[in-house]
């Protein structure tokens, strides 16, 4: 069976770097990326559950040691990031100030990647519409299509 990929970088981890949105409210964010020097794709995840939450499944340094920036980033008035939390209303423009933000950063190549399931797949489905000029994919995973019949009906 074949084994897949092996880690090609050791993981360097950034807590808490600020990213200022349009309207002033800054969100904050966890980078994992490799500990070398160049420029490397990011994959972005933005959640309302506590980017501390998320670390758990490992995904961060799976992705990291081979060649990818990792940013996982509470959303608006959550956890550490500023402002005030009403789901699903600030997601787009969110979304698209943080890729253009993660695009620009120093150990960035321009491409920008955003996975995630359940909200995390939601604040993708928000995204795209908006059109980032440096977002490449979305990889939305088990995320409701219609808001108001899966999540506002049925919760």
């Amino acid at each position: 069976m074949p084994q897949g990929s092996r880690p090609e970088y050791r993981v360097q981890v950034e807590k808490n770097v600020p990213a200022k949105m349009r309207d002033g409210m800054t969100l904050y964010a966890d980078v994992y990326r490799p500990d070398a020097e160049g420029r490397f794709p990011v994959l972005l995840m933005r959640l309302p559950y506590g980017k501390e939450m998320i670390t758990d499944f490992g995904d961060q340094d799976y992705f990291a040691a081979r060649g990818y920036v990792v940013i996982i980033q509470d959303g608006r008035g959550r956890f550490t990031s500023e402002g005030e939390f009403y789901p699903l209303i600030d997601e787009a423009q969110d979304g698209y100030d943080t890729v253009e933000w993660a695009a620009t950063l120093p150990y960035a190549n321009g491409q920008v990647g955003t996975l995630g399931q359940s909200y995390l797949g939601a604040t993708q489905y928000l995204l795209a519409p908006t059109r980032p000029p440096h977002l490449r994919c979305a990889f939305p995973v088990s995320a409701a299509s219609d808001f108001h019949q899966s999540w506002v009906y049925h919760t």
